[in-house]
């Protein structure tokens, strides 16, 4: 099954952020997961943050990805791919605060967002 608000490869699912997460998108990444975790029971996690001009605080970062905090009990872990490399501090304020296993990835490091993502 292909869910809408993702892109799914076996239990990793991906998420590509372009902007701010509005209402409507945040309800159909929640409907989403909730069927991801129904389906598969724990998933992992690639948020792909690109070109996002309200990443401009750890507030707004937070405020995003608050559906990390509703889903935890189900994600085993979460790769947060972005243009910059300074956000490696949020990403790690963030998973001090959710419980969920974080690391932060350059776009150019996709090998090792697949050898991480996929790793126990």
């Amino acid at each position: 099954m292909q869910f809408s608000a993702f892109t799914r490869a076996g239990n990793v699912l991906t998420l590509d952020v372009r902007s701010e997460i509005r209402a409507a998108r945040y309800k159909a990444i929640c409907k989403d997961m909730d069927q991801a975790v129904n389906e598969l029971g724990r998933v992992r996690l690639v948020l792909v943050m690109r070109h996002y001009p309200s990443f401009n605080s750890a507030e707004d970062f937070y405020d995003d990805l608050r559906f990390l905090r509703i889903y935890d009990h189900a994600i085993d872990k979460v790769a947060v791919v972005c243009d910059r490399f300074w956000k490696d501090t949020w990403v790690g304020i963030f998973s001090l605060f959710s419980g969920i296993r974080m690391d932060f990835f350059e776009m150019t490091q996709v090998d090792e967002v697949t050898r991480w993502i996929q790793s126990d």
